[in-house]
């Protein structure tokens, strides 16, 4: 498996070479076509600059020129070839009809020229005035052009330029080697750039894949971790991380504190319902009916917690799926109202229903709805004094369910913790009634809001 460092470099080092590779394969085409029809055309110039100078050249010597006057005209046509940009390497060549080297002359034409000469003698025939051809000789090539001096005075010289592609080769050779120099020293530093960069990314994030090794075995001390701060992304990772570390660990307590309190709520029941069960069948307990009673409590206790644990994980899990439909929630609250009435009157308490005289009409599950509104009004009634209120309102979208009752309310101390598993108050221990009912309360789309008014706890269910 690859590493995010190779991943990350792999593919910067591919484009880096076929990039630069492309660009002088490209380069190399587009300036061989450049200086190819760049030479040309300085040949074709060459011929008006000879024109000129045959010209002069005659104009001055009064007519048919002497032998010597002919070679003088050659020295001059061979130093206007020297204006040329490729005069360098480029031959000239008088010829007569009869196809004799008249300049140079024939005991001065050095192998390669003689070849040369050789090769194209069949052939100026058949070339066209002023146009270039590539003649190969030997391996070699040669932009060549022929101009015929059709001038009775020059005997019908023609006179050839011959101009090695070799000279051109050289230059795209200096030019490729500078080329490659560079493309060279950039994939270096292009390399070292890449691992570079690859490390600045890949550092932090195997710390964090350190980190979160380090919290899976339940450690959620981040005080060594040191990430960069330079970069957006990764100081929101760290960030993030931070407060989802600092959330696990206030899970993880609160999960331990859960399991402590569950533990202690259950053993309860239990080493009660062991203790009278012992008392019976030692026969210390003359009335067994008494100690069976309080067993069935204990029981039935016992059975309540199971229940409530069982309904309080399926809500957490997510593995509950609501059954939604469109209700009329005052109806829905008269019923439930209904229900909690032998609890009510059983504690002495007035349940007092407040409803708007319209139709609240709300999507809701009615297992969670109940689950929510039956515990907080239990919650309520066993810190009464005298009276619980249910009231409902809307407010545009929204539906308030306010439940609220005339004890002496909820210790501020409390109130951000009231909604935990097993959390115990100044007040008492608030079991997991309130807990359920805020998971349901979640499951439902709403929340939940606790605070205190003037004469006892009010508790909001917005959704």
């Amino acid at each position: 498996m690859k590493s995010i460092k190779n991943k990350i470099r792999k593919p910067f080092l591919i484009l880096l070479i076929l990039i630069p590779l492309a660009t002088l394969i490209l380069f190399n085409i587009s300036l061989r076509i450049y200086i190819d029809a760049a030479a040309k055309n300085e040949l074709k110039a060459t011929i008006h600059a000879v024109e000129k100078v045959i010209k002069s050249e005659l104009e001055t010597s009064g007519g048919k020129p002497s032998e010597k006057e002919a070679l003088g005209i050659a020295r001059n046509i061979l130093s206007a070839l020297k204006s040329s940009h490729f005069s360098q390497g480029m031959d000239f060549y008088l010829i007569a009809e009869d196809s004799t080297p008249v300049f140079p002359s024939k005991s001065k034409l050095t192998a390669s020229q003689t070849a040369f000469l050789n090769v194209i003698d069949p052939k100026i025939q058949q070339m066209k005035e002023r146009t270039v051809y590539t003649i190969p000789v030997n391996g070699k090539k040669y932009l060549t052009i022929a101009y015929t001096m059709n001038s009775e005075d020059l005997s019908n010289l023609v006179a050839v330029f011959a101009l090695p592609t070799d000279q051109i080769n050289k230059y795209l050779d200096a030019v490729n080697q500078i080329l490659i120099v560079i493309m060279l020293l950039g994939i270096i530093i292009a390399i070292y750039l890449s691992g570079r960069i690859a490390t600045h990314i890949t550092n932090p994030i195997s710390k964090l894949s350190s980190l979160s090794l380090q919290i899976g075995q339940g450690d959620f001390d981040t005080s060594h971790l040191t990430i960069p701060q330079d970069t957006l992304e990764f100081k929101q990772l760290y960030e993030n991380m931070s407060l989802m570390v600092g959330r696990l660990e206030a899970y993880d307590k609160n999960q331990k504190t859960f399991l402590q309190n569950a533990s202690h709520e259950l053993r309860t029941p239990l080493m009660s319902i062991q203790g009278y069960a012992e008392g019976i069948e030692s026969g210390i307990f003359p009335d067994t009916k008494e100690a069976a009673q309080i067993i069935k409590r204990e029981s039935i206790r016992l059975n309540e917690l199971v229940s409530e644990l069982l309904t309080l994980s399926r809500y957490e899990s997510g593995t509950y799926k609501p059954q939604w439909e469109e209700v009329n929630l005052c109806h829905q609250l008269k019923d439930y109202i209904q229900r909690l009435m032998g609890l009510a009157t059983k504690s002495n308490i007035n349940l007092k229903l407040n409803l708007p005289d319209y139709e609240v009409i709300v999507q809701i599950d009615d297992m969670l709805l109940s689950q929510t509104v039956m515990n907080l009004v239990s919650n309520c009634l066993r810190y009464s004094k005298k009276e619980v209120t249910i009231s409902l309102e809307k407010k545009d979208k929204t539906s308030i369910l306010r439940i609220s009752d005339d004890g002496d309310g909820i210790p501020e101390s409390d109130i951000p913790f009231i909604f935990d598993r097993f959390y115990k108050g100044k007040n008492g221990n608030f079991g997991l009634g309130l807990a359920i009912a805020k998971s349901a309360a979640e499951l439902l789309n709403g929340k939940i809001i606790a605070y205190n008014q003037e004469q006892g706890a009010v508790f909001e269910i917005i959704f």
